[in-house]
């Protein structure tokens, strides 16, 4: 193995080698510090940088990059020009598409799937088995659940937790702080703000917009093109109709069934167990 003095893109200066792979093709650079198991391919143009770990069987494409101290697990794979931050751990068997990108720190666990042009933020964590649709975006801090599924060309707010099972169609948009507990559904094109909780096993249809800080019950199920204010209450088992207005403020008590454009106003209150009419409107206007 004859080492070099080389220059990592970061401007990171250290002694690195070519890596040889198993088939005896030349691969990429790799810092001598780092730890590679034999059984690795590395793709040519890849940069490994110092004090990295990759596992058996791992499989590292063309323009990758590894950064210091990533931890790179047993037969996971890493397409054309992903890249890795410093301090990341992706565990056995996961996989990220070409062009995605995990920040620094962030955890990617085992089976998980990161689609093409994907970006992972900072301090991140992913569950195993999660799904990660190509150029969805997961901000910095947030936590994706076990078995989560997220669309394509999402966007999950910081610190946002989503909890294991959740299904996030494609171009969702989940807000800051936001907490979707497990199980819950969430529709193509639907957008659910800042702060807000959604229940466990809750389902929101295509098109919907849920307001930031609102509270929406277990098991609830709330149809297309509906609209949720800011900080409204809606208890479990509700029903909320297709192009319903629920305003700000307001609070929809358990079991409660609100119907095809209906509209709730500001501060209202609905009763448990009540029913609002197709059409209906209660209270001032809903915003």
């Amino acid at each position: 193995m004859q080492t070099f003095h080389h220059i990592f893109k970061n401007q990171m200066s250290a002694p690195a080698y070519y890596w040889t792979n198993p088939d005896g093709s030349k691969g990429g650079i790799v810092a001598e510090s780092a730890t590679i198991d034999p059984t690795a391919t590395i793709g040519a143009t890849t940069e490994v940088y110092p004090r990295a770990s990759i596992g058996k069987e791992a499989s590292i494409g063309k323009g990758v990059s590894v950064g210091s101290e990533a931890y790179i697990g047993n037969r996971v794979s890493l397409g054309k020009g992903a890249s890795v931050g410093e301090d990341s751990r992706i565990d056995s068997g996961a996989s990220l598409g070409q062009g995605a990108s995990i920040g620094s720190h962030a955890s990617i666990g085992c089976r998980a799937s990161i689609g093409e042009g994907a970006s992972i933020g900072e301090d991140a964590s992913i569950g195993a088995g999660a799904s990660i649709g190509a150029d969805a975006n997961i901000g910095n801090g947030a936590s994706i659940g076990e078995d989560a599924r997220i669309g394509e060309d999402a966007r999950i707010g910081k610190c946002a937790n989503i909890g294991a099972g959740v299904n996030i169609g494609e171009d969702v948009k989940i807000g800051s702080g936001a907490r979707l507990r497990s199980g819950a559904s969430i529709g193509d094109g639907t957008s659910v703000g800042d702060s807000a909780d959604i229940g466990a096993g809750t389902r929101i249809r295509y098109g919907s917009s849920i307001g930031a800080g609102a509270h929406i019950g277990s098991d609830v199920r709330i149809c297309k093109s509906a609209r949720i204010g800011k900080s409204a209450h809606i208890g479990e088992y509700a029903w909320i109709g297709v192009g319903a207005r629920i305003g700000n403020d307001s609070s929809i008590g358990e079991c409660v069934r609100i119907g095809t454009g209906a509209r709730i106003g500001t501060g209202a209150c609905i009763s448990e167990g009540a029913s609002v009419g197709d059409g209906e409107s209660v209270g001032g206007a809903a915003s």
